[in-house]
């Protein structure tokens, strides 16, 4: 079952993430939590003595945002489980949220990001981008404009290095809504690209998982064809599992940014792959 948490700060963009949690628990039988991170870092170095009262401010006010968002949230979340939330102090926003994860036993993050421009920045340095590196659960970024609907089809962009524990990881999110999961490699030449199919189809054939399309491509460079190959097809999700030195961070560099305009329809989900 999907135990999903969203960390609010009470925005509109938040709010986003938290009704695409809401809709996508009630589809797959799943429970939300949200969270609140009071960052004790961030007001430590000039507050110092009156932090304290500080503190205690900012819990009393976020106990108050809560009251408000819980009502709003009631009113999406006709038909699902009940959500529960929590406020949580910390000195970082991050090692706050995957402390609290995994201890709430989350199996989902969702955050909300701006879409291509905006991926950009949560890439490159955002609480977003940094959850990618701290979590030990998947984090599912989702663009500002989009809804949940029913999942028919996820690209999954893999460098293969770790397919097997990643497609399984993938399966355990997705695969109560049996998509087509659509399995792309960019391989360097055609016997690499043999050796490529080679090795998802055992993957494949091992998860039992039948809605499965390969698509090996043969380029020099990884991010053109992936992103060719994106635009061509409806996707409902885009999933990575970003390794030093490859693909993800080839394709959140500034000078191929542009080339990602797919993502302002298209929620990612990541986290780092050890």
């Amino acid at each position: 079952m999907l135990n999903i948490l969203v960390p609010t700060d009470f925005s509109d963009l938040s709010k986003v993430a938290i009704r695409y949690a809401l809709d996508m628990a009630k589809k797959m039988n799943g429970k939300v939590t949200l969270l609140h991170v009071i960052d004790i870092a961030q007001h430590a170095a000039s507050m110092r003595l009156r932090l304290s009262s500080l503190i205690d401010e900012l819990v009393k006010i976020a106990h108050e945002d809560f009251e408000v968002l819980l009502a709003e949230v009631n009113k999406m979340n006709k038909g699902g489980k009940p959500v529960k939330h929590a406020i949580e102090q910390g000195s970082s926003f991050v090692d706050t949220v995957a402390k609290f994860a995994k201890k709430n036993k989350s199996n989902l993050i969702i955050m909300g990001t701006h879409g291509a421009s905006g991926l950009k920045k949560v890439v490159m340095g955002s609480n977003t981008a940094s959850m990618l590196e701290a979590s030990s659960v998947p984090v599912l970024a989702i663009p500002a404009d989009v809804k949940f609907k029913k999942l028919k089809s996820v690209v999954y962009a893999s460098d293969l290095l770790n397919i097997q524990k990643e497609f399984k990881t993938l399966l355990n999110i997705v695969e109560g809504e049996k998509p087509v999961i659509h399995i792309i490699h960019v391989a360097e030449d055609r016997t690499a690209a043999t050796a490529a199919e080679e090795k998802i189809d055992k993957v494949v054939a091992k998860s039992g998982y039948k809605n499965v399309l390969v698509r090996v491509l043969v380029n020099k460079k990884a991010v053109p064809p992936i992103s060719e190959y994106v635009t061509k097809i409806k996707i409902d999700m885009l999933t990575m599992f970003p390794h030093k030195h490859t693909f993800f961070e080839k394709l959140v560099k500034p000078s191929v940014t542009k080339q990602l305009s797919f993502l302002n329809n298209a929620p990612l989900l990541a986290f780092k792959s050890k």
